[in-house]
Formats: C-alpha cells, sequence, structure tokens
C-alpha cells in the first residue's frame, strides 16, 4: 500500500505526463505544483527537453529551481544557469548514425547543454514539431564537422523508421546509450546517463535521501527514475510495460495525474486542489 509520508522532492517528466496531449498544464496540476513547493517539497523538471524548452514551463507555473533536461545529461538551475551536471561525447563517435539517418531521410539535431543544432529546417513537419517544443534549433552546414560536446543528439521520424533505426545501431556497437523518448523519437546519450542517475546526483548534492523522492513518468526514459524514487508514480496513459514497474499508478496527463499524485502522496488528508 502506497502511504502519505514527509516526501521532499518530486522529479516530474514533461511531455505525456505534465503537459496535456495538447502540450497546456491544467490548472490543477499548476496549483498542486505551488502548493508542494509550498509545503517544502523542491519539484524538479525531469525532462528529454532542452533547458530553452523546460523555462517557460517554469515560469507558467511560477516556481524556479534546479532542472533535469536533455533526459539526465544536464541538470541546471533555472535562475543562476549553474550546470551542476553536464554528461556529454564526441560528435565523431555518431559518424555511422549520422551517415544512416541521411540515407533514410530522418531527421536529426543535437545539442550542446544549452543550444541546438540542425542541418535543415525546410520540412514542415519538422517545423511542426520544433514548434510544438517552444524550440527555435541554429543551422549547421554538416553536423559532423562539430568538435564541441554533445549532451544529446535525436532522431525524429515514424515509429517504422524509428524501430527500424534502433536496430540498426544495436548492431552497431555504439558507444553510447540509445533510447525511445516517445514515439516519433530516439535519443542519444552517454552511457552513464539517464533520469534516474541525475535524480540520484542531485539529491545527493541536496542531501536528501532517494527514499524521500517522488518520481512521475510515462515513457520508457523515465523507467529509470520511476524505479530508482522513493515511490514510483506513472500516469494512465504510459505503456503497461512502464506502469508494471511503478508504485502507483495515476489519472492520466490529460487529467491533471501529477496533481492526483501530489494530492495522495504528499498532502494526504488535506486538500490541495
Amino acid at each position: 500500500m502506497v502511504k502519505y509520508m514527509a516526501y521532499k522532492l518530486a522529479a516530474i517528466d514533461i511531455d505525456g505526463t505534465l503537459l496535456t496531449d495538447d502540450y497546456r498544464i491544467t490548472e490543477k496540476n499548476k496549483k498542486a505544483l505551488r502548493a508542494a513547493e509550498e509545503e517544502g517539497v523542491q519539484i524538479v523538471l525531469c525532462s528529454g527537453r532542452a533547458p530553452v524548452s523546460v523555462l517557460p514551463i517554469l515560469e507558467e507555473i511560477g516556481i524556479h529551481g534546479y532542472f533535469i533536461c536533455h533526459n539526465g545529461a544536464v541538470t541546471t538551475h533555472s535562475k543562476t544557469k549553474e550546470i551542476l551536471q553536464e554528461n556529454g561525447f564526441s560528435m565523431q563517435s555518431l559518424r555511422g548514425v549520422v551517415e544512416y539517418c541521411r540515407r533514410e531521410n530522418i531527421h536529426m539535431d543535437f545539442c550542446t547543454a544549452f543550444d541546438m543544432y540542425t542541418e535543415s529546417m525546410e520540412r514542415e513537419d519538422v517545423q511542426r514539431m520544433y514548434a510544438k517544443y517552444l524550440a527555435q534549433p541554429k543551422l549547421i552546414q554538416d553536423m559532423l564537422t562539430v568538435e564541441d560536446k554533445l549532451v544529446k543528439f535525436t532522431l525524429f521520424g515514424t515509429d517504422e523508421q524509428l524501430n527500424k533505426a534502433y536496430d540498426e545501431f544495436a548492431a552497431m556497437n555504439l558507444p553510447v546509450r540509445t533510447l525511445r523518448s516517445g514515439p516519433s523519437y530516439i535519443d542519444i546519450i552517454d552511457k552513464a546517463t539517464s533520469k534516474g542517475a541525475a535524480l540520484s546526483n542531485l539529491a545527493e548534492y541536496l542531501n536528501i535521501s532517494l527514499a524521500d523522492t517522488i518520481a512521475i513518468g510515462n515513457y520508457y526514459n523515465d523507467l529509470d527514475m520511476i524505479t530508482m524514487a522513493g515511490i514510483g508514480v506513472a500516469v494512465a496513459n504510459a505503456p503497461e510495460d512502464v506502469k508494471e514497474k511503478a508504485d502507483l499508478i495515476v489519472a492520466s496527463n490529460n487529467e491533471s495525474g501529477v496533481a492526483e499524485a501530489l494530492q495522495r502522496l504528499v498532502f494526504g488528508m488535506k486538500n490541495c486542489v
């Protein structure tokens, strides 16, 4: 049985968890997040997004503090922009991936800690995708010439394209971690990187026991933090094999599941929403 207790940190995924399918934050979720922060719970958004796409959400909610982005590769602070953690890899380690995507017409972008780059923005589906995430990548002629450290490399395509690509990359024996971060995305990150590892590192830095943390998510890239936190929560729209790993299932992203989780775990009998 899941019990109310004095949790100190809540790590919350954004897309498919905090946001509705049309990329809104419900008023119920906003109220619950602000109330939890007032109760002394550190709210940590934990996303595959880049910082530029996370900061407006924090502003809309009306909270500030540390957040985890790029699927755990970077932990930073919304006010100071201090980088607490940054895990990366080189573009040259992905030469085979880039060449494969060019052949298969799969859109690619990559991120450094605070910036995003891509080779093309001509496709309408690509433009719509970036607009949804409030992202404005910088254009670069040939990404294989980049020497800066990358924190995330992303593929955008159809489910069929990405299923095939995922299997192809597995055969390449890449020195990085490849994960499905959504039906239309593959993210490539440093092998030691995950939302769970970033949550563990941040909790240690803040002197918070993992037993005193909550993690709320909806997809496979959330599994590490769902299983690592003191209590792992999945929203109802998560795939079944993600829900099986969670300690608690709450309402879907469209039905303010985050607010339900906080109501049950942080506020107990007190009504916050």
